[in-house]
């Protein structure tokens, strides 16, 4: 069943997108290859920190520059990114150290060292789980920048004289009108993931019991602080954008 839905999706995609979604797909096959790279380097040993960052960086790298080309949209979505995830960096290891939410849930019985698994994977799970809150808005912050670059960059073209000013309230108004379906998307991820989980929390758990559960917390505190790059990315891009593309150069490298 599972290559029977991959072929639907790819023949779906090749047939209503063509040669660019075609790309999209090989820059998927190589997100998806850095990503189990990852996790084999963590395997072994390395710092998942510094594994995690140096992915986040090559995932930016594949989907904004071979995806999408180098040009000055890509490579002022691309800084964006770097300084989101510095800023949001130290922020995200703050939280995580201070909710102690890393670590298996007590309500993942799945892992349990009676069914044959192991909960202590010998790595630091802190680390672990600053990881997976980098991976889970790596995504979202590289199509809110590449949305808030092209958009502006058209902008620019059709308005010339568009002053610094204007030009980075265009990127505001253009990042609100994108921000609402990101979050939305984000939202109702979460939501139809642990519907299920849900529906126990409501028939045998108080409200207490459910903000307090570290299933329920990993979750909520990963989407929010996925969500809060997302907002932070709007305004670095459009600063970026203000100050570059009124370059003479900007024009003529795109």
């Amino acid at each position: 069943m599972l290559i029977v839905l991959t072929i639907i999706l790819i023949g779906l995609i090749l047939l209503v997108g063509g040669d660019r979604t075609a790309k999209s797909l090989i820059t998927l096959a190589f997100n998806g290859a850095i990503l189990l790279c990852t996790i084999f380097v963590i395997n072994i040993g390395l710092n998942p920190l510094v594994s995690t960052i140096i992915s986040c960086i090559a995932i930016s790298l594949v989907t904004l520059f071979y995806q999408n080309e180098i040009n000055i949209k890509t490579k002022l979505s691309f800084i964006s990114v770097l300084i989101v995830i510095a800023i949001l960096f130290l922020f995200i290891f703050r939280i995580v150290s201070t909710s102690n939410i890393q670590g298996f849930p007590v309500d993942q019985l799945s892992i349990q060292d009676s069914n044959g698994y192991s909960r202590n994977i010998s790595r630091n799970m802190m680390y672990i789980q600053i990881s997976v809150i980098l991976m889970v808005f790596i995504g979202a912050i590289i199509d809110t920048a590449l949305a808030v670059t092209s958009a502006l960059y058209e902008v620019h073209l059709n308005n010339p004289d568009l002053s610094k000013e204007r030009l980075f309230q265009s990127g505001i108004n253009i990042g609100r009108d994108i921000l609402s379906s990101t979050i939305n998307t984000l939202f109702f991820i979460y939501i139809a993931e642990y519907l299920t989980l849900f529906i126990q929390f409501i028939n045998d758990f108080s409200f207490a019991q459910m903000i307090n559960s570290k299933q329920f917390c990993q979750e909520f505190i990963s989407i929010t602080l996925s969500g809060i790059g997302c907002i932070l990315i709007i305004p670095i891009t459009a600063i970026l954008c203000a100050c570059f593309f009124n370059k003479p150069s900007a024009v003529t490298e795109q």
